[in-house]
């Protein structure tokens, strides 16, 4: 008999995040993955992410300040990084305590013991990956839509080759292929412009930008990759 490599138990909450992504969201299935995975694709994730140029120091330094509010960018210049962002989580609705919630939730669930094999360097990236996020989203220019957010996870995945942004187009393309073909050509061109503008800019994962808030945008963008989406 073949041995089963994914846990079946795994696999159905996969199938569950394939059939309704916004029930079952991909940071619940990540979470989920690391009691039961594969040791090999732990192993294998944990070395990826330190061969990534700037990751060991960044890694080693472990930065991770108090989360920016909303206040602490009202005073910047327009079409500062600050400003910008500002008016990015203003205008469009979406929640200024995003990085500080998740951090709680991930908190949460490593006193429950639920992440005991996910390592420290991943487990460190992902709460600074929610952090940063929509930071990245000003500076590439990808907007809080479907097409923008999946151009942004693939994004992240062709800088990082993280294991959330695998499972985001993992749960992305299955869907598409099993429930919703009609949005083949909106979500792979997404996907597209987004893996080759993470593949042509320098990496964005490791800067901080909590030391950039000032900085004009356009700056920024000319010092990190030019072009944006």
């Amino acid at each position: 008999m073949t041995e089963t490599i994914i846990d079946r138990a795994f696999a159905e909450k996969f199938l569950r995040s394939i059939e309704r992504p916004f029930d079952y969201p991909v940071y619940l299935l990540f979470h989920d993955f690391w009691a039961e995975a594969p040791s090999t694709a732990i192993e294998e994730y944990a070395a990826g992410l330190v061969e990534v140029d700037g990751a060991p120091e960044f890694l080693a330094e472990r930065y991770l300040p108090d989360s920016v509010g909303l206040d602490d960018v009202a005073d910047c210049a327009p079409d500062t990084l600050g400003a910008t962002y500002r008016s990015f989580i203003v205008d469009n609705g979406l929640e200024a305590n995003l990085a500080r919630n998740y951090h709680d939730f991930h908190a949460e669930l490593s006193e429950s013991g639920a992440l005991d094999r996910l390592p420290p360097d991943l487990a460190y990236m992902i709460v600074r990956g929610f952090q940063i996020h929509d930071f990245m989203h000003v500076v590439t220019d990808h907007r809080p839509n479907i097409p923008g957010e999946l151009g942004m996870a693939a994004f992240h995945f062709a800088q990082l080759q993280f294991p959330y942004h695998a499972m985001r187009l993992a749960v992305t393309t299955a869907h598409i292929a099993y429930v919703s073909p009609k949005d083949i050509i909106t979500a792979m061109d997404a996907l597209a412009a987004g893996w080759t503008m993470g593949r042509t800019w320098e990496n964005l994962h490791f800067v901080r930008w909590e030391d950039e808030l000032d900085t004009p945008l356009d700056d920024l963008r000319a010092r990190f990759g030019g072009a944006t989406v």
